[in-house]
């Protein structure tokens, strides 16, 4: 698809009325815009078995994200891959793919358990494990949007997280830090910066390095190792030849620290992503006040998420008290705010889901104040917006995927 190709198809795609939403920010006060991760929710919604979503068929994993992002009404989805599968699955390491839930790494035999075994990272080309899934997926996504989208990969600790095992790694980097200063080097020079190298070459649309770190938080990792691991996430970019900013997500574990521990962290966090993403528990435990106040002093963009159990088991009215605080501290701020679901639960009922997005959309409006008063929304049922798709279908999905879903007697 060519540049005029994609331009003519965002025109009649859904999103181009979220992409303004986000562009927005670059003239704050704006109203606050939503991004949510949604892998787990989008096999629920669909009724469709994970494994053939994750493994078996990546068009209609295409499709079914962006009818799952529409539906839902947020901005913009983030995560919905198993993003911390691709390169493990490259080297040799063995998923475990079920019908009813994301795809496991298979933690019984780790792939490495010493410096004996360092010689088995490194880039195969782009035919390896499920490369050729992730591409036809990234090809898709473009077609059906006209947005050039580029994959995220696994950060270095976590990466070698899969390959160890946490509890191992861990011991490693207090016992024997030299092996772990290989392990990181050999990921980042000879598996990551190869990768990125090459999906650049194969795919549009990268701007950023994105990379997932869920396990390189407190109190799974002390601030020292942080500190002492951190420089290997840095070298990523440069490692693939590339000079463009790099952006780290999943970072966690506020509300373990307190005082200059806490600054620390953030600075931390802040020195991987030019930016403050903070969500739940640590929200609720803290406060927005401190994160606020820190983006204000540093000229921060932040980002604040809502607990993905309060989500899926709270009432409406505890949802929407809950957003209403975070919003209205947020976005009194001198930086852009956003609001982000950190992962909706497959059973989460849609009534909280559209509760949640109404109430940053109203009390993220730029004149809405705590006495804005919270209207839920009309629902429509998955159902009825399926059939709707179905008959107006804008983006050209081809729905090959229907016949094995639930939603087959739509078919």
């Amino acid at each position: 698809m060519n540049e005029a190709e994609r331009a003519a198809q965002l025109q009649k795609s859904f999103v181009q009325s979220h992409l303004a939403m986000t562009q927005g920010l670059a003239n704050w006060p704006a109203a606050v815009p939503i991004r949510a991760q949604i892998n787990e929710f989008i096999p629920t919604l669909c009724k469709l078995p994970y494994d053939y979503l994750f493994r078996d068929d990546p068009q209609a994993m295409a499709e079914c994200s962006l009818l799952a992002w529409e539906y839902t009404g947020v901005d913009q989805i983030v995560g919905n891959l198993d993003m911390y599968n691709f390169e493990l699955q490259s080297l040799g390491a063995k998923l475990l793919f079920t019908a009813d839930k994301l795809p496991e790494l298979d933690r019984s035999t780790p792939l490495i358990s010493g410096p004996d075994d360092l010689d088995k990272i490194g880039f195969s080309g782009l035919q390896s494990g499920r490369y050729p899934y992730l591409i036809e997926y990234t090809r898709a996504y473009t077609n059906l949007t006209g947005l050039d989208s580029f994959p995220s990969i696994c950060a270095p600790w976590s990466l070698a997280c899969g390959l160890v095992g946490f509890d191992k790694l861990l011991v490693a980097a207090l016992r024997n830090p030299e092996f772990v200063h290989q392990l990181l080097s050999r990921l980042v020079d000879q598996l990551l910066g190869p990768l990125l190298r090459a999906l650049n070459a194969e795919l549009p649309g990268l701007t950023t390095v994105n990379c997932t770190d869920a396990w390189f938080n407190p109190p799974l990792v002390s601030l020292d190792t942080l500190e002492e691991y951190e420089e290997y996430v840095y070298r990523i970019p440069a490692a693939a030849g590339l000079d463009v900013p790099l952006t780290v997500t999943g970072i966690w574990g506020y509300s373990y620290l307190k005082g200059l521990d806490l600054e620390r962290l953030m600075a931390l966090a802040t020195r991987l992503s030019s930016s403050l993403t903070v969500f739940d528990p640590d929200v609720s435990n803290i406060g927005p006040e401190p994160f606020r106040g820190y983006a204000d002093r540093y000229g921060l963009p932040l980002t604040l998420g809502l607990d993905s159990t309060l989500l899926e088991a709270g009432s409406i009215e505890e949802i929407v008290r809950r957003i209403k605080h975070y919003v209205l501290v947020g976005k009194k701020g001198l930086t852009p705010m956003t609001f982000f679901f950190n992962n909706i639960n497959p059973q989460t009922p849609l009534m909280n889901i559209q509760a949640a997005v109404a109430a940053v959309r109203i009390y993220g409006a730029p004149q809405a104040t705590a006495e804005t008063p919270f209207v839920m929304p009309e629902q429509e049922s998955f159902a009825d917006f399926l059939q709707q798709k179905i008959s107006h279908n804008p983006e050209g999905y081809d729905f090959n995927w229907l016949p094995k879903s639930g939603y087959a007697y739509l078919a």
